[in-house]
């Protein structure tokens, strides 16, 4: 197996590691396609400036998730969507005391090398 290949299965035996990191979400595309997966998220209330201890931003949310579960359903891998008028990739997570968010993606890195995408959140209400 290539070190590329190697990569690519273990970033998605990490992400969807439900004892440890994946985290059930749920992907809705601009057409209204959803897909059920797993991936690394991360939800903080408070950006913290380590030099000045000041808080910077009220919310910062990120998912991580495998590329492949993507091709393999025959959907495009999410983007962030500029177009106010057009409607964006939703992203929507159960926290650990059960509230549910919903989030649209702002912004997407794709990182081809090991089939990760990297979709940075923000607040999202229908």
């Amino acid at each position: 197996m290539s070190l590329r290949a190697q990569a690519r299965q273990d970033a998605v035996s990490f992400l969807e590691n439900t004892s440890e990191f994946g985290w059930p979400v749920t992907v809705t595309d601009p057409d209204g396609l959803t897909l059920a997966l797993t991936g690394f998220h991360t939800d903080i209330g408070q950006t913290i400036d380590p030099d000045t201890g000041q808080a910077v931003a009220g919310r910062l949310a990120s998912i991580a998730l495998p590329i492949c579960r993507f091709t393999d359903a025959q959907m495009d891998v999410p983007r962030g969507i500029e177009d106010s008028a057009s409607k964006p990739w939703v992203i929507q997570v159960t926290d650990i005391v059960g509230g549910t968010h919903v989030f649209k993606v702002s912004e997407a890195l794709p990182d081809k090398a090991i089939g990760v995408v990297v979709c940075f959140l923000e607040t999202y209400r229908v």
